[in-house]
């Protein structure tokens, strides 16, 4: 301390710390010099403390203790992790006893895997929470012991609370907005629980209207439900986080752009399952011809619809081509009036139209699944060169069987025809009869049949000519 006129100097050496003044005593009633002696004790003693921390003896027990921290902090964790995998292993234990006395809940089984995986994850949650929260004590522990930490040391709970605090009075803050979106949340969940009730006594048959079938309800509530859905987003939008920041408002326009440029084949399929819906092409169950596929429907939604064909296969189509492909459903009309079975056979001029007709009426009439009424009924199609073509038709209340009625149909066709001696000639069918056996299976041919009793030559492009033998 040095004198100098009406002040007193702190020295270290040739620096200069501190200049006690008159007017600093006078603000604080005290001589001078009594002030300017306290404070050059006060800083004597810091600086004698900062000497001994950075004194060898210091340094060195501070080691020592990081050292044992960091060892008590590695046990820390080793009997956290054991003791967090023993708990683990006796709730295992706990919930396989559990589910060996209850196996069902709600009327399901109860999955064990993800029982234990919901547990599992709870737990990591919990323990990498306590491993940070003992990281930070003991980082700032450590810290302190060094001289040229310290500073850093006594920041680390500032800066591990700091967001915490933040985030607290952020909560607070928007509690109002988060308890209108409540509202305005809860109020959407009732309206929909409200269209879905109302929905489904429509599906279910408890409430009819007119023009609407039961099968519209449930695309119908799909739409109400987005609508209702969409609408509460509107509302809320205003209200959420940060909703007005330009951050915010960047990524919503930034998505926006992204849904419109990639949901413009979403959006014709949506479309196009919605007009398919109302205007009734098909019903789930209904046997249909979509372009060259051939099923059932087994689930329409509005962006694709299903098809499970004869061979079993199942067949995902876009609603947007569906609509601009071409629909034969074989079940509306079945249903009522009866389903027009066909196939056609060429026959010869040599036998008659009406011996064709009434094999083929009695092949039609005596197949599975084939009406008694309406009756089966044949048209002759054409007369060609050689040969007639004659069509029989027969009704059928069940299309989902045509692969086998067509089938059965061949069949009794065949075994009618060779029954009556009478060849089912193709329209290629070229033959000399030069002693030659007809071409009939020889168990279905007349017992008066005698090979080269007559002999025909057929030739395309010619007449055929018959010649005794």
């Amino acid at each position: 301390m040095t004198e100098v006129g009406n002040s007193s100097e702190l020295r270290v050496g040739q620096r200069l710390l501190m200049v006690v003044t008159d007017q600093d005593a006078v603000s604080v009633r005290a001589p001078r010099i009594s002030i300017a002696q306290q404070y050059a004790h006060s800083l004597e003693a810091v600086l004698r403390s900062e000497r001994q921390r950075y004194a060898p003896a210091a340094l060195t027990r501070g080691a020592v203790l990081a050292l044992v921290s960091t060892a008590l902090f590695a046990a820390f964790i080793w009997l956290l992790l054991r003791a967090s995998g023993s708990v683990r292993s006796s709730l295992r234990t706990r919930l396989a006893q559990r589910l060996a006395r209850s196996r069902l809940v709600a009327g399901e089984l109860v999955s064990s895997e993800k029982i234990e995986r919901v547990i599992g994850r709870t737990g990591l949650a919990l323990r990498s929470l306590l491993i940070l929260f003992v990281f930070n004590v003991y980082l700032t522990y450590v810290l302190g012991l060094f001289p040229w930490t310290r500073g850093a040391s006594l920041h680390l709970v500032q800066y591990a609370l700091t967001p915490v605090g933040s985030f607290a009075r952020s909560f607070v803050d928007y509690l109002p907005n988060l308890l209108f979106l409540l509202v305005v949340v809860a109020a959407v969940y009732v309206a929909i629980r409200i269209v879905s009730l109302f929905f489904g006594l429509i599906e279910r048959g408890r409430l009819v209207f007119e023009s609407f079938p039961p099968e519209w309800a449930n695309p119908t509530f799909k739409i109400v439900r987005t609508l209702l859905i969409a609408f509460g987003l509107v509302i809320a939008f205003p209200y959420l986080p940060a909703s007005k920041s330009p951050a915010f408002t960047g990524v919503s326009v930034f998505v926006g752009v992204l849904v419109s440029l990639a949901s413009s084949s979403a959006l014709s399929n949506i479309i196009a399952g919605t007009v398919l819906t109302y205007t009734g092409a098909f019903r789930l169950d209904d046997r249909v011809r979509i372009g060259e596929t051939v099923g059932d429907i087994i689930d329409t939604t509005l962006l694709a619809t299903r098809i499970r064909t004869i061979k079993n296969e199942e067949v995902t189509l876009p609603n947007s081509l569906v609509l601009a492909s071409a629909v034969t459903n074989y079940t509306r009309e079945a249903r009522t009036h009866g389903l027009i079975l066909h196939t056609t056979v060429t026959i010869g001029y040599g036998t008659p139209w009406r011996q064709v007709h009434e094999l083929l009426m009695e092949a039609a009439e005596g197949t599975p699944d084939i009406l008694k009424s309406p009756k089966p009924f044949v048209w002759q199609t054409s007369l060609n060169d050689f040969y007639v073509t004659y069509e029989i038709n027969a009704y059928t209340r069940t299309p989902q069987a045509m692969p086998d009625i067509y089938a059965a149909l061949h069949a009794r066709i065949q075994d009618g025809f060779y029954a009556a001696g009478v060849e089912i000639m193709s329209p290629h069918y070229t033959s000399l009869r030069d002693g030659n056996t007809v071409a009939i299976p020889e168990t279905l041919r007349r017992s008066d049949y005698r090979a080269g009793a007559f002999r025909v030559e057929t030739h395309a492009g010619e007449p055929a000519k018959s010649h005794g033998v």
